[in-house]
């Protein structure tokens, strides 16, 4: 193939085969890819394509040699004892009051929603960090009755996923409003192929949500906590899901010893994540017993994977209270602790043994995957 960059491939030169030529692009990390664009026409016409763009994600989910993102570095997959590699910087400008947080990834894009504090000027940011493309949503308005215009949401969701279905990525917000001792709430969804938002006609009822939901097979996970009239929270948690392609909301139930823990710590945790394309709870409980006239606190973590039922695949002793869990790397479960300022520590599940991680522990950890998944429309 002609290695001019005015060329076209069309020269003297031998000819890869097609099926050939895209069976070794796909194996080449993104650093690769973006020089080999230069090469020449017909090689960046393949490598822009977005039917090439989907095979090369697909590939590159299986490797190993993918990433963390921590708010502003890049961490190795497969080495999280090492310092962050990468300093990233997000193509967008989010200047005081507005502060950013990512709301997840999601077949080779990532959420990062935009919020002020006067509420105004609230986007998600679709964005792929290994290409520099990005496009930017205004979040779906509030509800457009005079009395919501003033009043900031007491509850919010926001929440991003893929449609297989409709070969589309779509973006769920959900709000609800306290108004004379009821629920008054709206769903709204935001689709990228049509980049039109529509609203919903499906119930939820009001919740209480302290951590991001996760995304599988068209759904949108989260655990959540549901709020009475009064608008206090349950004490009981609800795994809350959102069916991207069908567009409704339905729950499940969590494993039985999420309710049998609550009665006995005063400090419970749950979230869910995504282990080998299974969905997937964690929970925490502290507990506390006496020894020799001392009471000794710990906490008692186990790892539950939904295949026909709930599943238990491990259990084990933490010494210190979780605050959060994050999910699984390579064989490590990232969680983070209320040691000082925080602190990211990890559980190895074939050697039950653990590890302070050098991460910031004020940020936020999402994973991502090289690819060319294109945000734009």
């Amino acid at each position: 193939m002609n290695g001019d960059g005015d060329g076209d491939g069309d020269g003297g030169d031998p000819q890869l085969p097609q099926e050939v030529l895209m069976e070794i692009l796909k194996r080449l990390p993104m650093k690769s890819l973006l020089r080999l664009r230069c090469v020449c026409r017909s090689w960046r016409s393949a490598i822009d394509d977005p039917t090439f763009g989907r095979l090369h994600y697909r590939h590159s989910a299986l490797d190993a040699s993918n990433w963390y993102l921590d708010t502003c570095s890049l961490v190795p997959y497969d080495s999280l004892t090492l310092p962050p590699q990468l300093l990233v910087e997000t193509p967008f400008v989010t200047p005081p009051p507005h502060r950013i947080r990512f709301v997840g990834s999601c077949n080779g894009l990532i959420g990062v929603a935009e919020f002020s504090r006067n509420r105004e000027g609230q986007y998600m940011h679709l964005w792929n960090l290994f290409t520099g493309k990005h496009k930017a949503v205004r979040l779906f308005p509030r509800r457009k009755e005079p009395r919501f215009l003033s009043k900031e949401a007491n509850s919010e969701f926001v929440g991003f996923g893929f449609d297989a279905r409709s070969n589309d990525y779509k973006i769920v917000r959900i709000l609800h409003f306290h108004v004379d001792g009821r629920w008054i709430g709206g769903v709204g969804i935001y689709s990228l192929r049509t980049d039109i938002w529509r609203s919903l006609e499906c119930v939820v009822p009001a919740f209480r949500c302290d951590d991001k939901a996760v995304f599988l097979n068209e759904n949108l996970y989260w655990v959540a906590f549901k709020l009475d009239d009064t608008g206090s929270a349950s004490e009981d948690a609800s795994l809350f899901v959102f069916d991207l392609a069908r567009e409704v909301f339905h729950e499940m139930v969590l494993p039985e010893e999420t309710f049998q823990n609550k009665n006995k710590s005063a400090s419970l945790k749950v979230s869910v994540a995504v282990l080998n394309e299974s969905l997937t709870v964690f929970i925490g409980a502290e507990v506390s017993e006496v020894v020799e006239d001392y009471d000794l606190y710990y906490f008692i973590c186990s790892v539950w994977v939904m295949r026909e039922s709930w599943t238990k695949l491990y259990t084990f002793q933490n010494p210190e209270v979780v605050e959060r869990f994050y999910g699984w790397m390579c064989d490590e479960l990232l969680m983070e602790i209320p040691r000082l300022c925080s602190c990211r520590i990890s559980w190895n599940r074939t050697t039950d043994s653990f590890k302070v991680l050098p991460l910031p522990g004020t940020t936020d950890l999402v994973p991502v995957v090289e690819n060319l998944v294109s945000p734009e429309i």
